[in-house]
């Protein structure tokens, strides 16, 4: 994926130590929740982003130069059990998660600008429960969706289930067997 960086990024990028954040934001239903790979939280574009530390893990971001999917997986360790009902209640499928690398300058600053490194869809959860839980979160690139079937029939149900009212297939079921006869010698 090529990306457009500012100045400030392309001046970082070139120091010769870049400290940097990953920033990893999460959709639920319950409201977004952001975290960083530091040990303290972090404010940038007007949210405040928790630091995760050592209790969090991102796996490692790969792209391809042709359309492949690819999915990243983000674990969280030392969770009480009491909030693993939260995971376990909140409807997470299908929702977005984003993570960017995020430059910062010699006094330890976000710059303005993050670099976007993955954006997806929020797949499966898996949990391990001990004396603390262990949450890891799959995501999936937006090319996984290609590869799902789009199970749509031309039938007048079908039309009325996506469109109340339309009539405009409610003849069909009489052309399936119809013979036509089409031009005269």
């Amino acid at each position: 994926m090529s990306r457009t960086l500012s100045t400030a990024v392309n001046a970082a990028l070139a120091a010769d130590h870049v400290p940097g954040l990953l920033l990893v934001e999460l959709d639920f239903a319950s409201g977004a929740l952001r975290l960083n790979n530091s040990g303290v939280t972090v404010p940038w574009n007007g949210h405040e982003w928790l630091g995760a530390g050592n209790l969090g893990a991102v796996e490692t971001v790969t792209e391809h130069s042709d359309l492949q999917m690819t999915g990243i997986a983000m674990q969280l360790t030392g969770i009480p059990p009491a909030m693993i009902s939260r995971v376990l209640g909140e409807h997470y499928q299908g929702r977005s998660a984003t993570v960017r690398f995020a430059p910062m300058n010699a006094d330890y600053i976000v710059l303005a600008d993050p670099i976007i490194i993955f954006r997806g869809r929020l797949d499966a959860c898996n949990i391990a429960l001990g004396d603390t839980g262990t949450v890891t979160l799959t995501a999936e690139s937006p090319f996984a969706d290609w590869e799902r079937a789009r199970v749509r029939r031309f039938t007048h149900e079908d039309q009325l289930a996506e469109y109340p009212g339309d009539k405009g297939l409610e003849f069909v079921p009489q052309m399936v067997e119809k013979t036509l006869v089409w031009g005269r010698a």
